[in-house]
């Protein structure tokens, strides 16, 4: 999909998690690479229990304690019990730059360290995820940030943030009327400076249903960051896999909120 492309240095936009940040310009929705490796290995440090495997994860185990992360877009994902990982045992490396948040924000996929292209990784800054990202955000125009202002394709789209667990819904009009959707569940890790210098934000795709008109593929993984405006706006800036080339930024806004006087509704209601 083709759409106006702007900086976010442009629109005023402060980094979440004191991550680095990174050069941006906008695409409607991420559209990331399958060619990553989604292996997980396991850590025995700190008595973590366990991580999601790209792979072979559950995204939608039974979870009688799973929270709804704003009251949006119907939920159709309960919290997972994520199963253990196997592989040998990487100790969490003593050299981590920062401590880790362990606290709960919503689903959590536990966390064992992760093998990626060969690398281990054992450093992760957000346990339980990012507070300030905890919500159901839908997609707005990059340009204005207008709430009202329609999409190309009569794009609508939701992502869900919920603990350290992320949610996609997305429909699109092409140009012959047909209408394409897609969901697609994950979770996130936040890498360390002393494993990985951009402290990006590592995302799995682990189940995706529907078309592949949005580029989306599972199992995959790749990198990004959340960045924030205010309580009410987020960016998702992503690349195209793990630490490769930017793909873009898709900007949302809080469902719930109202932003330039307009109320950001949802656009499945």
């Amino acid at each position: 999909m083709t759409t106006t492309r702007r900086t976010l240095a442009a629109l005023g936009w402060a980094l979440t998690l004191s991550l680095s940040a990174l050069g941006c310009s906008e695409v409607t929705s991420p559209a990331p690479d399958a060619s990553a490796d989604g292996g997980v290995a396991a850590d025995g440090a700190g008595g973590d229990a366990g991580t999601s495997d790209a792979g072979t994860s559950d995204a939608g185990g039974a979870d009688g304690g799973a929270s709804d992360a704003g009251g949006g877009a119907a939920k159709w994902w309960t919290c997972s019990t994520w199963e253990s990982a196997t592989g040998t045992k990487t100790p969490r490396l003593s050299g981590c730059e920062q401590n880790f948040d362990d606290s709960t924000y919503g689903c959590k996929a536990p966390w064992y360290g992760v093998k990626q292209g060969g690398v281990a990784y054992s450093c992760n800054r957000c346990r339980g995820g990012d507070p300030k990202a905890q919500a159901q955000w839908r997609a707005v125009d990059f340009a204005t940030e207008d709430p009202s202002k329609p999409l190309s394709g009569n794009h609508k789209e939701v992502l869900t943030i919920d603990g350290n667990t992320w949610h996609l819904q997305a429909e699109h009009t092409d140009s012959t009327g047909k209408v394409h959707t897609v969901r697609v569940d994950g979770w996130y890790w936040c890498s360390d400076g002393a494993e990985l210098k951009t402290e990006s934000l590592v995302f799995h795709a682990t189940h995706k249903e529907g078309s592949d008109l949005f580029g989306w593929f599972a199992p995959d993984v790749f990198t990004g960051l959340f960045l924030t405006k205010g309580a009410d706006q987020l960016a998702w800036s992503y690349n195209e896999g793990f630490e490769t080339k930017k793909a873009g930024d898709a900007l949302y806004c809080r469902v719930g909120s109202t932003i330039k006087g307009k109320p950001c509704g949802d656009p499945f209601k």
